[in-house]
């Protein structure tokens, strides 16, 4: 079998990555006709569709109906269950739902790379690579049957046809690279030309930029396709970060002078104010600390996949000794915010007190809470049962992460 898409030069292959970027990304649409109906086999396949459906674990809204361009309120195709004193309420109909897609709906998985450990590996790593926000959904048409009305969306759109077959329009965009504050508008709104029609066959991708207006149909076909969808982080929540600087100077706290809004002759105080004001900005603005916070604020917001859960877990206590899961492989860094500890492709902050005891954690080949300085015992246990949680520190039997490989510690 094929091994899945785990990276974004797999999920575009022919095409080099380079040429992309350079040739697609934010530009034009780009469609990939594979003739390889089982590319995306062991990523994900219509019976696992079928399988999680059916299987009633998906409750709304990670599970929706839509028809002619509009959702269905929830009541129309959920049911609640009360089992003793616990009400379980957004449960999926399936008759109804089946019904319904007979019918002609489409249904609609959001949010479906937290359903899939496989979709969920996939859009972690592609975060990894844009380190834009990323999700996944699912859609399901019966055949003749159509999709969406026309409109466009405000994140960058990967299309991968997993099952069956969908013709797709796409026309120019009515508004260059929309914001995501900025959704598409029906209202007079009338389609030109299309730019580009394809059939999507199963292992089929199409790739289309933001405000790139689509619609679809099905036709002797059902369809099952996933969307990958990201939303980009854009100049302009940069320049909202530089913005919330503001808020550290006192001169932009000052209130505006009385009658700011009426007296035509404040205008030009204003004006030259303001002026003055941006200039000082840019001056005292540490754009490094800013950046830094910013990029901060993007890794923790990211996407986490479920990892491994076992039952068999013994609670560390302090003298449970334990050492860190890929020995060499972290970087501590120290803002005035916290100490930043990176391992893995992850970051996590804590308070500035904890250096001491994390520099002697990754320093110690086994370590156990009662040995850590700087902190009061309950600290001290508090911190190795979080690193121990997140995967950092493993207990001194477990196998290594890296096993064989040489340090690169960093300490800064």
């Amino acid at each position: 079998m094929r091994a899945r898409p785990v990276c974004f030069a797999d999920l575009i292959t022919p095409i080099p990555v380079d040429a992309f970027f350079s040739q697609y990304w934010e530009l034009k649409p780009l469609h990939i006709r594979r003739a390889d109906e089982r590319f995306y086999r062991a990523l994900l396949t219509t019976q696992d569709i079928d399988d999680i459906i059916s299987s009633g674990a998906l409750r709304y809204p990670a599970i929706q109906l839509a028809k002619g361009g509009s959702f269905f309120p929830a009541e129309a195709f959920t049911k609640t269950s009360k089992h003793g004193d616990e009400v379980f309420t957004g449960l999926p109909n399936i008759a109804q739902i089946d019904a319904e897609y007979r019918a002609g709906a489409t249904i609609s998985l959001p949010a479906f790379h937290r359903a899939s450990r496989s979709v969920g590996e996939l859009t972690s790593a592609l975060e990894e690579h844009f380190d834009h926000a990323v999700h996944a959904n699912v859609y399901i048409t019966p055949g003749n049957a159509s999709g969406f009305t026309p409109h466009y969306d405000t994140h960058e759109t990967f299309i991968l046809q997993i099952g069956g077959r969908k013709h797709w329009w796409v026309y120019e965009p009515p508004l260059m690279l929309p914001h995501r504050s900025q959704p598409f508008t029906p209202q007079g709104y009338t389609p030109p030309a299309p730019l580009l029609e394809a059939d999507l066959h199963p292992g089929d991708l199409l790739y289309l930029p933001r405000g790139y207006v689509h619609t679809t149909r099905t036709s002797e076909s059902f369809s099952a396709h996933l969307t990958i969808g990201i939303t980009v982080y854009t100049w302009i929540e940069l320049a909202a970060e530089l913005l919330q600087a503001c808020k550290t100077m006192p001169a932009f706290r000052k209130a505006l002078p009385p009658g700011f809004a009426s007296q035509e002759a404040l205008k030009a105080t204003l004006k030259a104010e303001l002026g003055r004001l941006m200039d000082a900005l840019e001056t005292d603005t540490d754009y490094d600390r800013l950046l830094q916070g910013f990029s901060h604020k993007v890794k923790a917001a990211r996407f986490e996949t479920g990892g491994t859960f076992r039952s068999d877990v013994v609670l560390a206590g302090p003298r449970t000794m334990l050492r860190v899961t890929a020995p060499g492989s972290w970087r501590i860094t120290e803002k005035d915010w916290g100490v930043i500890l990176e391992y893995a492709g992850k970051a996590l902050t804590l308070p500035l007190q904890t250096r001491p005891a994390l520099e002697e954690i990754c320093r110690r080949r086994a370590v156990c809470a009662d040995e850590l300085p700087g902190l009061n015992p309950d600290a001290r246990l508090a911190l190795i049962r979080y690193l121990h949680g997140k995967g950092f520190l493993i207990p001194t039997g477990a196998p290594s992460a890296n096993k064989g490989q040489a340090p690169r510690q960093k300490s800064a």
